[in-house]
């Protein structure tokens, strides 16, 4: 019966008051005491999941729409899907709106544009299309971490393909 009433108090399920006064009355001061305690941590604790879980759903909620305004964003860059963009092309658009935008999404200083460019051009052909600048916005996106890790894999990429050369001129008969 002791545990229906409590959970009768913080579900709602009974008034308080007709739990409390048999308490003051016929036991203590301090059973009273522990019973209005008691309710009160039970309350701050479900608040907080409350809390919690609301938050948690609009952190996430905010991170989707991020995602989706970089990638409408960048979209508009480029006219249509099969459209390349050159180094000289991709700096004319670096005072756009858009491009202002690419950069403040990433958390990138519009500076760091030439580095920006070499790491979208994956296969550094000297030209970007509209698919690589997407895929980089999904990429590049996050903390400096991504970018550095991004730059990362450039620079291996690069020591890869110098080993390569390496091996054939060192396999190449005298």
């Amino acid at each position: 019966r002791c545990m229906l009433s409590l959970f009768q108090a913080v579900t709602g399920g009974m008034d308080w008051d007709d739990l409390v006064s048999p308490l003051l009355q016929e036991v203590s001061m301090l059973a009273s005491i522990l019973f209005i305690m008691y309710i009160a941590i039970a309350m701050l604790a479900i608040m907080n999941v409350v809390t919690g879980v609301l938050v948690d759903s609009v952190l996430a909620s905010a991170k989707t729409d991020k995602e989706q305004f970089l990638l409408n964003n960048a979209k508009g860059l480029f006219k249509t899907s099969d459209e390349e963009m050159d180094w000289d092309a991709f700096q004319n658009k670096m005072t756009s709106p858009q491009m202002l935008e690419f950069f403040r999404g990433i958390d990138v200083d519009p500076s760091e544009a030439k580095g920006i460019f070499s790491l979208i051009d994956a296969d550094e052909s000297g030209s970007i299309s509209a698919d690589e600048f997407l895929n980089s916005c999904v990429r590049l996106q996050g903390p400096a971490k991504a970018l550095e890790v991004a730059v990362l894999v450039q620079e291996v990429r690069r020591l890869r393909r110098g080993v390569g050369r390496l091996e054939l001129s060192a396999s190449a008969p005298l």
